[in-house]
C-alpha cells in the first residue's frame, strides 16, 4: 500500500510522527510473521519541499506534483491549533486554499482520504466528507457540526470509516487511524504493532469529553450546563431549567440538539456521568453515595447508565483508575 502523509505548515508534531512511527513499526515487524504482507511505502508529501511543524521543526517533504505513481491512502495529521476560531481561520485562509483543492482532487482520483483530530477540518473544508459519517476531536464537535452541516458527525467515536474517507478523533487517535489501515491487510500484524507500541483499548471519546468545554460555543447551552452542574445532586426537570434560564423547553431542546447532537436529558446524563467517573477514580465513596451526589435516587440507575452510555461496569471504571499513574511497588 502506498501511503502519503500530507502535511502543511503548523502540522502537529505528535500526530504526524505517531502516524509515521506506526507504519514504520509495522514494516519493522514484518519479519515476525510467517506470511507477511508487502511493506508499506510511506512518504511525507506537501505542496513544496518542506514545511515547519507546529513546534518549528523543519520537515523535509516530497512535492505532491512530483509524484507520478498512484497513492492508495492520503492521511492528514492534525495541525497545532486547538481553538475553533483559529482552526476555521486556518482551513479557510487563502494560503491554505491550494492545500484544500489538492485534497478534493485526490478524492476525485480515487485516493482514500483520512485525517485525525484537527486535520479532519481540512477534509470537511474540501467537501470530502459531505454526505458521509465522520468524527473529529471531541471538543470541536459543535463547531464542526455548524460549519459542515452536510457531514453526519459523531464526535464520540474514536474512528469512523466511510466510503472513501476515514476520520479519527483527538490526538492519540492518530495511532488508531494508522492501525485501521494495517488491520485489513494483516490483523495479526496490527495486533503486534499495538502491543509493541503499548496502544491500549479505547472504546470512544465520550469518557474524555468535558461537558463544560463542549458547551462553551453556544451561550444558552453553556448556561444550561452551568445551571445543571450547580444542582447536580437535586431532582429537576428540563422545564425547570428552561424557566430558570428564561427560555422555553422547546428552545432548549433545539439548542442542545443543534450544538451537541443530543437532547437536554442526554446532556444532563453526560454531566452526571462525568462527575461520577471522577469520583469513582479519585475517591473511595460508596456507589450509593456517588449516585446521590450526582442526582440519582439509587446506585442501580447509575450502574445501568454506565452500561448503556459507556459500555462499562462500575467495577471496570473504578478498577481502571488513572492509567498514567504508576502502580506502587513493594
Amino acid at each position: 500500500m502506498d501511503v502519503a502523509i500530507f502535511v502543511t505548515d503548523g502540522v502537529a508534531d505528535f500526530g504526524f510522527t505517531a502516524v509515521l512511527e506506526t507504519f514504520n513499526m509495522a514494516n519493522a515487524l514484518l519479519s515476525e510473521l510467517e506470511d507477511p504482507p508487502e511493506p508499506w511505502h510511506v512518504r511525507t508529501v506537501a505542496l513544496g519541499h518542506s514545511v515547519r511543524s507546529g513546534h518549528g521543526h523543519l520537515v523535509p517533504t516530497v512535492p505532491l506534483d512530483g509524484i507520478s505513481d498512484a497513492i492508495d491512502v492520503m492521511i492528514m495529521p492534525a495541525v497545532g491549533v486547538l481553538d475553533a476560531d483559529g482552526l476555521i481561520e486556518l482551513v479557510s485562509s487563502p494560503t491554505n486554499r491550494p492545500f484544500v483543492e489538492r485534497i478534493s482532487a485526490m478524492q476525485q482520483n480515487g485516493t482514500h482520504l483520512a485525517a485525525a483530530c484537527t486535520g479532519t477540518f481540512f477534509l470537511a473544508e474540501a467537501g470530502a466528507l459531505d454526505g458521509r459519517q465522520a468524527t473529529t476531536s471531541w471538543w470541536l464537535g459543535p463547531v464542526f457540526r455548524r460549519r459542515y452541516p452536510e457531514v453526519e458527525v459523531h464526535e464520540g467515536l474514536i474512528l469512523c470509516r466511510a466510503s472513501g474517507a476515514t476520520t479519527a478523533g483527538a490526538v492519540l487517535s492518530h495511532l488508531d487511524l494508522a492501525l485501521s489501515f494495517i488491520a485489513p491487510v494483516s490483523p495479526t500484524l496490527a495486533e503486534l504493532v499495538a502491543r509493541y507500541m503499548l496502544v491500549g483499548a479505547r472504546v470512544d471519546q465520550g469518557e474524555s469529553a468535558i461537558p463544560e468545554v463542549i458547551a462553551r460555543a453556544d451561550p444558552l447551552v453553556a448556561a444550561f450546563e452551568c445551571w445543571v452542574r450547580d444542582r447536580l445532586d437535586e431532582q429537576f426537570s428540563i422545564a425547570d431549567a428552561a424557566r430558570a434560564l428564561g427560555t422555553t423547553t422547546r428552545s432548549l431542546q433545539r439548542a442542545t440538539q443543534a450544538e451537541l447532537g443530543m437532547p437536554p436529558r442526554d446532556f444532563i446524563d453526560e454531566i452526571r456521568l462525568d462527575r461520577a467517573s471522577r469520583l469513582l477514580r479519585t475517591t473511595k465513596m460508596t456507589m450509593d453515595a456517588i449516585a446521590a451526589k450526582v442526582g440519582y435516587l439509587n446506585a442501580g440507575t447509575l450502574r445501568a447508565l454506565f452500561r448503556r452510555r459507556r459500555g462499562r461496569s462500575i467495577a471496570e471504571v473504578r478498577a481502571a483508575g488513572s492509567y498514567w499513574q504508576p502502580v506502587p511497588l513493594g
